[in-house]
């Protein structure tokens, strides 16, 4: 059986010429934190990332490769493998941004309370 996850915050952000967003993942089964679904890229000059989607699973702390498949009957997305030939100044962008984007996240939450 598929997990089916629920979106449950968004962000985008750049710094200097990189761009990155991401949505954040919980289990609609057992309200846990799933993972981060990111695209980042670069515009304007070096580094020239090409545009790319990655699932960061929280449980794991690992960044796998992910492919969309978007349509009519609504959106899915496919998981490969560990994300092992990711650029490290990519991969250091990403989790310095999500690192960041979970802490204002967590201030949001707890502003509900």
């Amino acid at each position: 059986m598929l997990e089916q996850i629920q979106r449950i915050y968004s962000r985008s952000a750049h710094k200097d010429n990189l761009r990155i967003w991401g949505k954040l993942f919980v289990s609609k089964t057992g309200r846990t934190v799933g993972g981060w679904l990111i695209d980042s890229w670069s515009e304007g000059g070096a580094p020239y990332w090409p545009p790319k989607s990655y699932w960061l699973d929280k449980k794991e702390d690992k960044l796998y490769q992910v492919q969309m498949n978007l349509g009519l009957a609504g959106a899915s997305m496919n998981m490969g493998g560990e994300a092992t030939d990711i650029e490290p100044d990519r991969a250091k962008f990403i989790r310095a941004t999500l690192d960041q984007w979970e802490l204002e996240w967590l201030v949001e939450e707890g502003k509900k309370l």
